[in-house]
């Protein structure tokens, strides 16, 4: 079957790039109900094979062969690999002089745009976004609400506990690490589970928000390329490897795994990401981590304050919107403030602890997060 020379080549609706690894991506601008939008695709996703099989019917009426896509593909990879400018992709979070993006993963393509002069809706960021299977839109947030509201979804006995909580919901938004890790321990009934969904719910979430310890470093590393927060649910123990990657994975160190099915080639991956993980026991035991790592410890729920499940995540759903409003507000603070924040001390994660005193008086008085 002759292909149309027209679909091999990126027309104006269609730019090609690559990252600094080497893989090949396409900037497509699609037809919305609203407006035109961009979205980002691999070039060897299924998305583009979908849109070129598309054009082809289009243009042709008739059915592109799998060769000819083939080809296309290979010849659309080499352009972006060779032709094309280089770029970062992003999941969920990204910066780009001085703002930060924030993908609400919608069908429209859209991102908050937070800087310190406030944050805005826009639908086409400076920033390319990659869509890994599995995650899940934000809703669109809106401004008047206060991130007090949330204290009510979540089992922490203790305000000090909420203010902790906060400060690792904040620290997510930043663009790049360090991560604090978020360790929570308590007692079965106590809305670990819960509470580790909600905060995912508010910055990434996904529709397997929280997951069982991975088998080995390549799944903690799979994990982390697909999403921006990693949550482990019922930890009953942490092996050594699982301790150290997640140390690494705190800081931003590269990890180098070998390529299945060779001897030589390596893997390797970059990757800066929050993680948190909850059991009935505390399971960080190393130093280094537990150095990393911001402890929240829950109390059983009484029989008297139980309520049910569905009935908790109906009034969450409605609150969600303002309580992240209320969390895009303290990050325009903690932008305005950074710049003139000093420590007298900087603890093990400076980097966590001069944000958190940036963004603390949006909702605390100063000095808040520095006696805890």
């Amino acid at each position: 079957m002759t292909v149309a020379p027209t679909l091999a080549i990126p027309s104006p609706a269609a730019s090609l790039f690559h990252t600094a690894t080497g893989t090949a991506f396409i900037d497509i601008k699609i037809e919305g109900h609203r407006e035109t939008h961009r979205e980002t695709w691999p070039v060897r996703g299924k998305q583009l094979r979908a849109w070129l099989r598309r054009r082809y019917y289009e243009e042709t009426g008739g059915a592109l062969a799998g060769e000819a896509i083939r080809s296309m593909v290979d010849l659309l990879e080499a352009r972006a690999q060779f032709d094309a400018p280089e770029r970062t992709v992003h999941v969920r979070v990204a910066e780009c002089q001085g703002r930060i993006y924030l993908d609400l993963a919608d069908k429209e393509w859209r991102a908050v745009e937070i800087g310190a002069d406030g944050w805005r809706i826009v639908s086409a960021p400076p920033v390319r976004f990659r869509r890994a299977a599995g995650m899940l839109p934000l809703p669109l947030p809106q401004k008047g609400g206060s991130i007090h509201a949330l204290a009510r979804f979540l089992n922490l006995p203790t305000a000090n506990n909420f203010t902790l909580a906060v400060a690792w919901l904040l620290a997510t938004l930043r663009p790049s690490g360090p991560y604090p890790l978020l360790a929570v321990a308590g007692e079965q009934g106590s809305a670990k589970t819960t509470l580790t969904k909600i905060l995912r719910a508010l910055v990434d979430p996904n529709p397997a928000p929280a997951r069982s310890l991975p088998r080995e470093e390549r799944d903690l590393m799979i994990a982390a390329n697909n999403g921006h927060i990693l949550a482990f649910d019922n930890m009953s123990g942490l092996p050594s490897w699982l301790s150290d990657a997640l140390c690494r994975l705190a800081t931003g160190s590269s990890f180098a795994l070998r390529q299945l099915f060779t001897d030589e080639d390596e893997v390797l991956f970059h990757a800066t990401r929050p993680a948190m993980l909850n059991g009935i026991e505390d399971v960080v035991c190393r130093p280094d981590l537990a150095d990393r790592a911001v402890f929240l410890t829950l109390e059983p729920i009484s029989d008297d304050r139980g309520r049910p499940e569905k009935d908790l995540w109906d009034k969450f759903e409605v609150a969600r919107p303002l309580i992240l409003g209320a969390l895009l507000d303290g990050v325009v603070h903690g932008l305005q403030r950074l710049p003139h924040i000093r420590l007298e001390k900087l603890p093990r994660m400076a980097d966590f602890a001069l944000w958190g005193t940036a963004c603390e008086t949006a909702f605390w008085p100063p000095g808040v997060l520095a006696r805890l």
